[in-house]
């Protein structure tokens, strides 16, 4: 299934790529840790990983944008995850070259656990899949006509427990 989608999201970058004016669509990368609330089976805990991808940005109007990224959730307590999410943006000009954006999105992660043994009790290997919306902010600041960096904030109600993810983000405009 990663496969798949990597091959979405290539796809996708090289579709917008060759059609668009400067300015319209921008790629990057992202990393940031993300604090999830698990309620599970009677469990209650707070859940910090760290995490790493990329994004590719359409700009369908000056003030309207997509956000497509995705992240990978490096392995803890024999837990990992691939998240992809899409988001709307809308975008306020604060000044020349800062903007900030509310957004509102879906996200799908695909986690994976190891099998490991805890007290004499064996945990089996477990793939699954879970979605829901994210909602958040973030904030732009432009380095010259194409670079720009970004930090943005998501909550995700439901995604593996509720999540709040923080992310910094490094881009290049075409």
């Amino acid at each position: 299934m990663k496969k798949v989608l990597l091959t979405f999201i290539v796809a996708l970058i090289s579709l917008s790529a060759s059609a668009q004016r400067k300015g319209d669509f921008a790629v990057g990368l992202r990393g940031g840790p993300t604090m999830t609330k698990i309620e599970f089976l009677g469990i209650k805990e707070n859940y910090t990983r760290w995490g790493a991808g990329a994004f590719v940005q359409y700009n369908l109007t000056d003030h309207f944008r997509f956000d497509l990224d995705g992240i990978y959730h490096f392995k803890k307590d024999h837990l990992s995850d691939f998240t992809v999410g899409i988001d709307l943006q809308y975008l306020f000009d604060l000044g020349e070259d800062v903007k900030f954006f509310p957004l509102v999105g879906y996200a799908l992660a695909f986690t994976h656990q190891d099998a490991y043994d805890i007290n004499n009790i064996s945990y089996d290997s477990e793939n699954s899949t879970d979605g829901g919306i994210q909602l958040g902010a973030g904030i732009q600041f432009n380095l010259g006509d194409n670079c720009f960096v970004s930090a943005e904030y998501k909550f995700q109600p439901g995604i593996l427990g509720d999540g709040h993810v923080v992310m910094a983000s490094v881009g290049y405009r075409f």
